[in-house]
């Protein structure tokens, strides 16, 4: 006569002894069942707080533009203008970026960021380097003033005989007001070089 039910084997009782045991444990830690279960599913690690910042869309950004012909400053020897044994240091804009932030009152907070180099000239001494930045922030609409203009300066420190130095600029002071359209030009103001 065969039996429906199937034979309770040693190993059999033993997985249900283990099954039985780690409950056992589980449930023991007052209260902490809960954390005991996680701390094995995340590795033992407690968990990551996420903001919900982080799966917010990115706020739009205005479009930077260099300003045309401005990308560039050669400084000369007084009275040696192109003359390639005068030239002290040129000076150039190449990379730039910029990101933005929601500000309470919808304004957009602009973070952005441009590098460029200074390459000494046969002339150079060394010393200091002040590049004269203009950034503007203008409005997209035609023929309105400029929602802001301002020159930063970036000192720049070469020493005598240095091929180049790398400049940087973090700035994050301007803003664009709830609404308006924007765009950011920049570039060297020639009519500040020293």
């Amino acid at each position: 006569m065969s039996s429906a039910n199937p034979a309770v084997t040693g190993r059999t009782l033993k997985a249900i002894a283990t099954i039985g045991l780690f409950a056992a444990v589980l449930g023991g830690c007052g209260g902490g069942a809960d954390s005991v279960a996680g701390k094995i599913i995340s590795g033992g690690q407690e968990p990551i707080e996420i903001s919900p910042e982080t799966f917010a869309a990115p706020v739009p950004c205005p479009p930077m533009q260099l300003k045309s012909n401005t990308h560039l400053i050669r400084k000369f020897v007084r009275g040696k203008d192109d003359d390639p044994q005068g030239l002290l240091y040129q000076a150039t804009i190449k990379d730039w970026a910029n990101t933005c932030t929601q500000e309470p009152d919808g304004s957009r907070r602009i973070k952005m960021g441009l590098s460029g180099d200074v390459t000494t000239g046969p002339a150079w001494k060394g010393g200091e380097v002040v590049l004269p930045l203009r950034v503007a922030i203008l409005s997209g609409e035609s023929g309105d003033k400029p929602l802001a203009s301002e020159l930063l300066t970036v000192p720049v420190t070469v020493g005598a005989g240095a091929p180049s130095e790398t400049w940087t600029l973090i700035e994050n002071k301007f803003t664009v007001p709830a609404g308006r359209s924007a765009k950011v030009v920049f570039g060297f103001d020639e009519g500040r070089r020293r």
